[in-house]
């Protein structure tokens, strides 16, 4: 479990914290044990309440840097298949 985590962002919800999709997507900044990771993981509703999925990832700043080249250097690539 984190020790500290902020949101960043949420993927498929409307302003009002409304599900637009099953599952959400949330962005958030994370530590555990001195160590800072970015996770990007689906959520679901139980009892009123967003809860984390076992379906996501945790990077740390290494894995962070090599997604963004990634998208980076292959973002038409990405961009034409997804149309």
């Amino acid at each position: 479990m984190a020790e500290t985590s902020e949101v960043l962002g949420r993927i498929g919800m409307d302003a009002s914290g409304k599900a637009l999709i099953r599952e959400p997507i949330f962005v958030s900044l994370s530590s555990y044990k001195k160590s800072k990771y970015l996770d990007i993981r689906k959520y679901y509703e139980k009892g009123g309440q967003w809860l984390p999925s076992q379906k996501g990832i945790t990077l740390h700043g290494t894995q962070f840097s090599e997604l963004l080249n990634i998208f980076e250097y292959q973002r038409e690539k990405i961009e034409q298949w997804l149309k």
